[in-house]
């Protein structure tokens, strides 16, 4: 193996280390099943790890590991046909996977569509930038815009609705 696939395997072990909570919660958030979310991720770096001679910047690795796990997501979504909002989130264990300060707006994030969902959780929670959430859900930098202004205004009701 030569010296730079070495450093791009390395660096592609480290974004997974560093982003697996992240990518398993981004997955989640689209199929809504644990046991799916799983295998989308798993799925997903195996997908990601086979095509990784045609990441053209690594610094975009982390945007490309996303994007691939959004599409993963679709997929497993289309294989079932039609996922149904779970209201009991007890089969769940999130503070696993959040810190415990993150639980009950996760909660309802969670009840969010999937539009809105995708992007709260990629804008605010992974820090990713509108132009980088564009590119990872293949929609308008406009179309992340409207769905984070939508998303927090329906965020803002739930959470005053709840007091």
């Amino acid at each position: 193996m030569n010296g730079k696939r070495q450093k791009l395997d390395d660096l592609f072990i480290e974004t997974i280390e560093q982003n697996k909570t992240a990518m398993f919660r981004l997955a989640y958030s689209i199929v809504l099943n644990r046991e799916d979310a799983e295998d989308v991720v798993s799925e997903s770096i195996l997908k990601a790890f086979s095509n990784l001679s045609e990441l053209k910047n690594s610094r975009k690795m982390k945007a490309w590991l996303f994007q691939i796990i959004a599409n993963e997501s679709k997929t497993c979504l289309r294989k079932r046909k039609r996922v149904e909002l779970t209201e009991d989130f007890s089969d769940f264990p999130m503070e696993k996977y959040v810190p415990e300060s993150s639980f009950d707006l996760l909660e309802f994030v969670y009840h969010l569509n999937d539009g809105f969902k995708e992007v709260i959780l990629l804008y605010y929670f992974e820090s990713f930038r509108v132009k980088e959430i564009a590119k990872i859900l293949a929609v308008s930098e406009g179309t992340v815009k409207s769905r984070l202004s939508r998303a927090r205004q329906e965020l803002k009701k739930a959470l005053e609705d709840a007091q």
